[in-house]
């Protein structure tokens, strides 16, 4: 278990923060996590796929993209809440912390609630727009009709995953996600194969596991953080609480709308390349959704850097250095480009076992080999959009990853015009080179993020030298 950073994180050296140890330290729990994740849905799938009607599978795979919008749409809970706690990190400032954590949970809680009470809005528009048989369609409004109770609980789950990460307890991290997950799936395996239930009983399971999750959570938290959370009860019911505060929830909401613009942006992006290749023939249509299926997976084993630099990135805003920014930023690049390179090696080699696991169709598994040199780049070309929206999302910046991420979208567009006639390859080379500018969009806009560690008058007057001992001779290590 980790234990508890002190409040005041600048009485901690710099340098041993941007270590390459310790930006290991931090990244490889996130890589464990994430193994668990697409597991859920791979046993929904299953146990689905035991029983004797197939409309049972389709009905999970609807009403599981619904929820898939749901979460993308609120990640920004998770998202802002890591740059502005690990800003506060930064700084030593417990106060901000905590009331950064209760700020988050009343807005995803009550999100989460407006979500409940909204179930008939929700289940009419996703009638409207997915089309499906009438079996498949009344499961899917039973999945969703019963799952979207968890989803209080599960934007609850994010801003405490936001708060983890901008303190970097990483290990609590995995604790969260792989008991969330793992509950997940035992809990899918006792409803559907122990008490013979279908449809309901892996909606129930989602239930259960995120609201078990949440608490389990909240616990060891409170038990983790119990110096800088003491007598927290007490100050969040008082008279005009700190947490209750007009300015900081416009800035919550800021963050949040522009990160739901360019989250938005990226779905429409994966759905536009689906309708072109379906355009093209059935057998494009399901080989452009197995790369995209791999490029979760590649994305899944990048985040765990990107989810360091946000963090120390946040940190050192925070600390108002900038030696650390660029030594964080730099060395969570180098981790990160390397890893993407062995990825992709090791994707083109492993090509035909990947395709061999994800079909037994020997038409598409021999169209997506075919094309599977995309695939090995997806890694390599990726991983600094990813890298770029972790540092962007430790600094805050929402508005540069909104114009960043539309500035990209468009160049998709027009490159899709003109790749779009050499069929799934124009398709492919299109999405590829869409990923490449998502990070250049964004490395051309970091100023804005070295401007935010820059020393303020305040801090050198207060001082008297370079705060953190910035130009120590440790610094350059």
């Amino acid at each position: 278990m980790t234990a508890p950073l002190p409040a005041d994180s600048t009485r901690r050296s710099w340098q041993d923060q941007a270590s390459w140890r310790y930006i290991w330290a931090i990244s490889w729990p996130i890589f464990l996590a994430n193994i668990t994740i697409p597991l859920v849905g791979a046993a929904d799938t299953a146990m689905m796929g035991r029983l004797d009607d197939a409309s049972f599978v389709g009905g999970v795979a609807l009403g599981s993209l619904v929820f898939n919008f749901i979460y993308s749409g609120f990640g920004f809970l998770r998202m802002a809440t890591t740059g502005l706690v690990a800003q506060a990190h930064g700084r030593g400032a417990a106060a901000d912390i905590e009331n950064q954590l209760v700020r988050g949970l009343v807005l995803a809680l009550g999100l989460g609630a407006g979500l409940v009470l909204a179930t008939p809005l929700v289940l009419g528009l996703t009638g409207a727009l997915l089309s499906a048989s009438p079996a498949v369609e009344g499961l899917m409004r039973e999945y969703v009709g019963i799952r979207i109770l968890a989803v209080p609980a599960a934007l609850a789950n994010m801003v405490l995953l936001g708060c983890l990460f901008g303190r970097q307890h990483m290990r609590l991290v995995l604790i969260q996600i792989v008991f969330i997950n793992i509950f997940n799936l035992g809990l899918n395996i006792l409803f559907v194969i122990g008490l013979g239930m279908d449809i309901e009983g892996v909606a129930l399971a989602s239930v259960a596991a995120q609201w078990t999750g949440l608490v389990a959570t909240l616990l060891l938290i409170r038990w983790q953080w119990r110096d800088l959370l003491a007598g927290v009860t007490g100050r969040i019911f008082r008279h005009r609480p700190a947490w209750l505060d007009a300015a900081a929830f416009r800035q919550f909401f800021m963050i949040g709308s522009d990160i739901t613009i360019r989250t938005m942006l990226i779905l429409l992006s994966e759905a536009i390349l689906l309708n072109k290749a379906a355009m093209i023939d059935d057998l494009s249509l399901a080989a452009a959704q197995l790369m995209l299926v791999m490029f979760g997976l590649i994305a899944y084993g990048l985040d765990g850097f990107a989810h360091a630099a946000e963090a120390l990135v946040g940190e050192a805003i925070g600390r108002r250095n900038p030696p650390m920014l660029e030594m964080v930023m730099r060395r969570t690049n180098v981790l990160a480009g390397l890893s993407a390179v062995i990825i992709g090696a090791v994707t083109w080699a492993a090509g035909p076992v990947i395709i061999g696991t994800m079909t037994s169709q020997a038409d598409l598994a021999a169209l997506t080999m075919a094309h599977w040199h995309w695939a090995a780049l997806l890694a390599p070309v990726s991983f600094i959009a990813f890298q770029m929206d972790g540092i962007f999302i430790g600094a805050t910046r929402s508005r540069e990853m909104r114009n960043a991420m539309i500035l990209a979208f468009g160049g998709f567009l027009v490159t899709m015009l003109v790749t779009g006639r050499f069929g799934l390859n124009g398709l492919l080379a299109a999405f590829t080179i869409y990923l490449g500018l998502r990070g250049i969009t964004l490395v051309m806009r970091m100023r804005h993020v070295r401007a935010m560690a820059a020393p303020n008058e305040d801090d050198e007057r207060e001082t008297g030298k370079d705060p953190d001992n910035r130009t120590g001779t440790d610094a350059g290590r």
